[in-house]
Parts: C-alpha cells; sequence; structure tokens
C-alpha cells in the first residue's frame, strides 16, 4: 500500500505555472512565468537621503508653540509620529539614551521627518546630586546613542529630569537647558480627557508645552491637542525654530520665548503751579501793589561823626517810591539844639 501524506501538482501550460498546495487550503493560484533573464523586483517608496532642511518660521509674526515629549523612544512613539505626520507638526524629542537602544528605527524617522531630537539624560536621575563627572557621562552617552541612531544627528538642546538645574550643574551639561512653560502633568493624570483640555486651553504664543510619549494615554490625547490649537490659530514648530534659530546659551535655562512686555514711559512730575494772576518776581523786590516798607535811617550816635556829605550809610534794600536816587544825600535831620546852662 501507498501511503500519500502530501501532494504536489505541477502542470506547465504554455507560458503559466499552476501550483497546488495541500497546506492552509487556499485557493490555486496562477504566475507568470519570468521572461529569460529578467528579474521581478518589487517597488518600495523611496527613503529620504536625510532630515529634511530648516524652515522659516517668524515666531514674532506667527502665533507660534513646541509640542515637547520627554522619557522616550516607547511603544507609543512610532504611532505618535503617524499623527504628527498627518497633522502637519513638528515636535521635539528629549530621550533617555537607555531608551534609544530599543527603538533606534524610530528615533531614525523621528530625524527624517523634521522633528527636533533633543538629550533627557541617561538614565533619569536627578543631575543636581551627581559630581560633574557622573554628569558628563550621563549627557555623553546618551549624545552618542541619538548620534547612532538617528543617523548622524547631534542633539544641540538638553531638559534636565525633572527640570533640576543650578549654576555648577548647568556647566557640567555644557547645552542650553530647555524647561517649558506649560507643564500637562500627564504623567501623573494619566487621563486622556485632562490631558486634550489643557494641552489645548493653556499654551500662549511662544510657549513650551511638556507631554511624555511613553504613556498611552498621553499619546491619545495628542488628535485633539494639534486640532485645538489649530483652531486658535498656532503654528507647531520645535524649540529651535521657536528661537528664531539664534544661538542659545550653555547652562542658562529656557521656557518659553515670550518677549518680555515694553515697559511703560516715566510720567514726568510737574512742577507745583503758581497761584493765578500771581507772576514770579526776582528775590528781593517788593510785590506788586503792595508799597516796600521804609526802612528809617540810624540816627548818628552822639559823638559819632557824620558819613561823608552828611549822609547816612547807604541801605541795599530798595526805596520806595519819590525816595532819593542812589547816589542823591537825603536831607539830614535836625540837629537839637543844647539845653540852656550847659
Amino acid at each position: 500500500m501507498v501511503h500519500i501524506r502530501s501532494i504536489g501538482v505541477i502542470a506547465a501550460a504554455g507560458a503559466g505555472l499552476l501550483t497546488v498546495s495541500a497546506c492552509g487550503g487556499h485557493a490555486p493560484s496562477k504566475q507568470a512565468r519570468p521572461a529569460a533573464g529578467k528579474q521581478i523586483v518589487a517597488k518600495q517608496a523611496p527613503r529620504p537621503a536625510g532630515p529634511p532642511p530648516a524652515r522659516r518660521i517668524d515666531c514674532a509674526r506667527a502665533r507660534c508653540v513646541a509640542l515637547t515629549f520627554d522619557d522616550g523612544p516607547g511603544p507609543y512613539t512610532d504611532r505618535l509620529l503617524t499623527t504628527l505626520r498627518r497633522g502637519g507638526a513638528r515636535a521635539t524629542f528629549f530621550m533617555l539614551g537607555e531608551n534609544v537602544h530599543n527603538f533606534p528605527g524610530v528615533v531614525r524617522r523621528m530625524a527624517l521627518e523634521g522633528h527636533e531630537l533633543g538629550n533627557h539624560s541617561w538614565s533619569h536621575p536627578q543631575l543636581t546630586g551627581l559630581s560633574d563627572a557622573e554628569v558628563r557621562s550621563q549627557i555623553q552617552r546618551t549624545q552618542r546613542a541619538i548620534q547612532q541612531a538617528s543617523g548622524g544627528v547631534t542633539p544641540k538642546l538638553m531638559r534636565p529630569p525633572y527640570g533640576a538645574t543650578n549654576k555648577r550643574t548647568g556647566r557640567a551639561i555644557g547645552m542650553p537647558l530647555i524647561l517649558w512653560s506649560v507643564d500637562t502633568l500627564d504623567w501623573q493624570y494619566r487621563d486622556t480627557a485632562r490631558d486634550a483640555r489643557v494641552g489645548v486651553k493653556e499654551p500662549r504664543s511662544g510657549g513650551i508645552v511638556l507631554f511624555h510619549d511613553i504613556h498611552k494615554p498621553s499619546v491619545d490625547a495628542i488628535p485633539k491637542v494639534l486640532d485645538g490649537l489649530k483652531k486658535r490659530g498656532f503654528t507647531f514648530v520645535t524649540v529651535s525654530e521657536l528661537f528664531g534659530g539664534r544661538a542659545l546659551k550653555p547652562g542658562q535655562t529656557y521656557t518659553d520665548n515670550v518677549p518680555p512686555k515694553p515697559s511703560p514711559p516715566a510720567t514726568p512730575v510737574p512742577a507745583a503751579p503758581q497761584r493765578p494772576g500771581t507772576p514770579a518776581r526776582p528775590e528781593g523786590t517788593a510785590r506788586p501793589g503792595i508799597p516796600a516798607q521804609p526802612q528809617p535811617a540810624t540816627p548818628a550816635q552822639p559823638g559819632t561823626p557824620a558819613q561823608p556829605g552828611g549822609s547816612a550809610a547807604p541801605s541795599s534794600d530798595v526805596a520806595e517810591p519819590g525816595a532819593p536816587s542812589p547816589g542823591e544825600a537825603p536831607e539830614a535831620p535836625p540837629v537839637p539844639e543844647a539845653p540852656p546852662g550847659r
């Protein structure tokens, strides 16, 4: 007896090839025989050779906002990238070095789609509690991981974990430190509806919004965030685009790019007004309409010789009308007669 475990029937008819298989129960299919000397190559969509060119967006005129995502990449980041691409939005990703190795393809996609890649340390420690050497190790290891995964992109911006930094830590990091103006607290609430509500309501022009792409509710909220902010007239930019491409200082923290309000001009203090109808008068002159009080001449003391010409010492006060002009001797008072018998 002959036992048949599987049957394959191959029949060649003209230029066709018929294959029948007993596995899976699929219907027979016909495949065209390739012409001699030719190979069939499946067409693939061309991949961009590198990141797109930098955009020029004037955020002094446009209403810009920078969406940022921390702690990734993670299992939801690839879906987030699809959402951002469909919404025409670019964002900034502050990544942990230890997570980059797990999702190198996602990091490469970030770069190719024009997102900004940032450093968020290797393992998310509080950097202010580390030595300078330990801080530099956290930064440099993450820089190398992102460069390798992205195809050569070197992050220029750094976000310290928990936003914790000081002057010493900032010098050890050696990069501009990007904080935020809106903290959605998505890591705490894990509520899609709340994340969407805060993400739409709170941002202001020139602001930086903090999300985390490692949490599913956060990623689920982004479609509504994009729609809501578009209705408010916002343009989605990376952090570097938000600052107009100007060089940011290493070790300095930045929370937004809202221009400071101009201070109001100083109000001059007016001088105290004079009484109506009272003109200012020179010092030492009499008031108009009020005659100057005459200053009586000091009579000569007995035995005191009179001034030459018989006049008394001139006075510095202004004389009243009718008084002798300067240089004219006044009349001397009469000298009383000596009493008889003396």
